[in-house]
């Protein structure tokens, strides 16, 4: 990955550069985002920088042994670490665990480094658990970093989502985050970085990875799939700056989206008071994955966002895809104006309850309810 590749991000590019060229790269470099903004890229274009051996006009030069290995993801001196499932590892070691899993993740970085939490868990074919960094992985972390330099030059480990880390393993890479060795790095991506330990957070510069400048994302839109102009600068808005979302919408559609119909068919069904309906859909969504049970929430967030601004007539702003406009207009006109703030405070209560792993029946039979009652 070069820097003439990156999608949009000019200042946070040229500061990476700085860093690089002027020898004052930080010990730990923390990039967090929304997902789908390219902190991933601009971590993995920052590395093979610093590694390549012939570099020309700001940027790697892409054809040195290093660049090719840093793209390919296989330099010696470069690590990975990112949340796994031991469960899934049935008469394996599991103290080597991730080790099994660097081939998925290799190909997620390759097709699409733009991915989320929930699409890498998928690669990884463990959607149904929650990923997590163990402690023995952060001995393997420093373990791996204590030794010297394959090539000579620097080493790295990047780390997908720390945010995954538990306690013990935060705590554990604290040392080593406190003890830097000489031309060691930490490249960190972080979607959630509320939840990394204070302590880690305080020894590491923190870029913050915006929105994708709306003009360069329509473009690459159009580019990527031939949509004309007008279109692709609408995806732009409706992503929110996240070239992964878009992706993920027009690809998908919203109205033929799985998510997008159960939420949707349980705001109906609240409105009808048909209770029926939605203790079956309770039940079916009970039966999914944890990501995809946090997934379908956080479209809901989305989905009660775009009908409470189609309700007040703000159909601009909202950002709504014509394949959703009507039927969420419709909904707009049959749910009580004060929902929406409760709406927000039950999906983000069920999120949070999806992270703490209570029982989902539980969680998904409350919510329904809480909606019926309120809608």
């Amino acid at each position: 990955m070069q820097f003439s590749e990156i999608l949009g991000h000019t200042l946070i590019v040229d500061n990476l550069r700085k860093m690089v060229d002027s020898g004052r790269i930080p010990h730990a470099v923390l990039f967090t985002e929304r997902p789908g903004c390219g902190a991933l890229t601009l971590a993995l274009a920052a590395i093979q920088y610093l590694f390549c051996t012939d570099r020309k006009e700001g940027d790697s030069c892409g054809r040195c042994h290093p660049c090719n290995k840093v793209e390919k993801l296989i330099h010696p001196d470069l690590h990975f670490t990112f949340p796994t499932n031991t469960s899934v590892l049935v008469g394996k070691d599991k103290k080597s665990e991730i080790d099994d899993f660097y081939p998925l993740w290799r190909q997620a970085v390759l097709s699409d480094p733009y991915f989320n939490e929930q699409q890498l868990y998928k690669t990884l074919g463990i959607e149904n658990k929650f990923g997590i960094i163990s402690v023995s992985e952060a001995s393997s972390i420093i373990r791996k970093l204590s030794l010297s330099s394959y090539e000579g030059g620097p080493k790295v480990m990047l780390i997908m989502f720390p945010e995954r880390m538990n306690t013990e393993a935060a705590n554990k890479l604290l040392k080593s985050l406190e003890e830097p060795q000489p031309d060691t790095y930490y490249f960190m991506i972080s979607h959630n970085p509320g939840k990394i330990l204070a302590t880690i957070l305080s020894r590491c510069r923190i870029i913050e990875t915006g929105p994708i400048e709306e003009s360069r994302l329509a473009d690459a839109l159009s580019a990527r799939f031939g949509l004309q102009k007008e279109d692709a600068a609408f995806w732009a808005r409706c992503s929110g700056g996240s070239y992964g979302k878009a992706v993920e919408m027009i690809e998908e559609g919203n109205e033929n989206n799985d998510k997008y119909i159960t939420f949707v068919t349980i705001l109906e069904s609240a409105v009808k008071k048909d209770l029926v309906s939605l203790f079956e859909i309770w039940e079916k969504v009970a039966g999914w994955g944890k990501e995809d049970q946090k997934s379908l929430c956080i479209e809901a967030l989305e989905i009660l966002r775009k009908t409470y601004m189609l309700g007040l007539g703000l159909d601009d702003i909202s950002y709504t895809p014509r394949g959703e406009r009507e039927k969420l207009k419709e909904l707009s006109g049959k749910i009580r104006k004060d929902f929406y703030m409760k709406g927000y405070g039950f999906l983000n209560s069920a999120i949070e309850h999806i992270e703490r792993n209570v029982n989902p029946k539980f969680i998904f039979c409350d919510l329904c309810n809480r909606i019926y009652y309120n809608v």
